[in-house]
């Protein structure tokens, strides 16, 4: 497991946030993000995306390792991980 950075979850405008995801999942790197539960529970989470489809994002979530299934409505923002790995 890897812990996500201190300080508060990145935040993106929507169509920034697609956009870095789509690259991520492309080029194979992780990223940092901010995602809301169905609860509105704000946690921050290191990813690997690995699919983008139906308003979902699949990925290898390294924070809980394990994959999972994120709905892109909910992620608050994207940002790059310096040095993680």
């Amino acid at each position: 497991r890897i812990a996500a950075p201190n300080g508060s979850p990145p935040r993106s405008p929507a169509a920034a946030m697609v956009q870095r995801l789509r690259e991520a999942t492309d080029r194979g790197g992780r990223v940092w993000i901010g995602y809301l539960d169905q609860q509105g529970q704000a946690s921050s989470r290191i990813i690997e995306p690995a699919r983008i489809e139906g308003g979902f994002l699949t990925a290898y979530d390294a924070t809980r390792a394990a994959v999972h299934r994120f709905a892109l409505h909910r992620i608050t923002g994207v940002a790059d991980v310096d040095g993680a790995g």
